[in-house]
């Protein structure tokens, strides 16, 4: 159990967005737009090209726990879920001030669920297509990919877990609640659109 939680630690520890930030542009993203260490921050504060990037490696970070722990029995795969997320939002390199995990645990959806992601990926192409908001594109992935994952005969213990990675999340969210309200407050983000307002 031990290892299998410090291997998905580290994988989620990988400060992508921070890296992104600092390497780009010099700037700390967990004091910068929203002040969250993930993509959507460093879509609208690095640049949009920037921010899929960020995606696509929180996404393969989660996708690398699928794979190494979704034949394995169920705890392990629950242990390497949770502590994929633990991982993202408290980060040892970055004194344990993370990002949510959206893409982290969607990654680890994707590849436990993966026709049904392919599905809400078309989808989430043509969100993106009429909103250019990075928001809606991402949940309209997410959640296809849950919703029709029954369709596909995935079962429903995996599901909880890819599920539970998602709750914390959650928690991780409201954890975060007064920091990025006094962050959005010095820098004038936007929460209704996402972006510093000007």
């Amino acid at each position: 159990m031990l290892s299998t939680a410090l291997v998905a630690y580290a994988l989620g520890s990988f400060p992508t967005a921070y890296l992104v930030g600092r390497f780009t542009r010099g700037i700390d993203l967990r004091e910068a737009g929203e002040g969250n260490v993930g993509a959507r921050n460093a879509f609208h504060e690095v640049g949009p090209w920037w921010g899929i990037a960020v995606t696509a490696v929180d996404i393969g970070k989660g996708a690398a726990v699928a794979l190494l722990y979704g034949r394995s029995p169920l705890w392990q795969l629950s242990v390497g879920a949770a502590f994929l997320v633990i991982g993202h939002a408290y980060p040892v390199w970055l004194r344990f001030v993370g990002g949510k995990g959206v893409a982290c645990a969607g990654g680890l959806s994707a590849a436990l669920f993966p026709w049904s992601a392919l599905v809400g990926a078309g989808a989430s192409g043509i969100a993106w297509l009429l909103t250019r908001r990075f928001l809606p594109t991402l949940v309209t992935m997410c959640v296809l990919t849950f919703a029709l994952a029954p369709l596909f005969g995935y079962q429903w213990p995996v599901m909880g877990v890819a599920f539970g990675a998602f709750a914390l999340v959650a928690v991780k969210r409201v954890i975060d609640e007064p920091r990025m309200r006094r962050i959005e407050a010095e820098t004038g983000w936007d929460r209704a659109r996402g972006g510093t307002r000007v």
